[in-house]
């Protein structure tokens, strides 16, 4: 494995503290994302206090941003509007 990668597989595991982020939060996933499964996105969404519902990208893979800029964006649209 190339070393850039390491920091991803040392990095520490937070999951078991996402109840302190009380920021509002917004997950945007790819319902074809190869590496992470739609389930950890949702246990994300359902960790985070200030989170909206989990955002499901149809064919968007683990860029979506990259991949579907239109719904990514119009997303983030509709989450920072709500934000005001």
């Amino acid at each position: 494995m190339p070393a850039d990668h390491a920091p991803l597989l040392t990095r520490d595991d937070l999951t078991d503290r996402l109840g302190e982020i009380t920021c509002p939060a917004l997950v945007v996933h790819g319902d074809a994302d190869a590496a992470i499964p739609v389930e950890k996105a949702q246990a994300l969404v359902e960790g985070l206090p200030g989170a909206v519902p989990l955002v499901l990208v149809s064919g968007g893979g683990h860029a979506a941003n990259l991949t579907h800029p239109e719904p990514v964006n119009a997303a983030l649209r509709t989450f920072l509007d709500g934000l005001s």
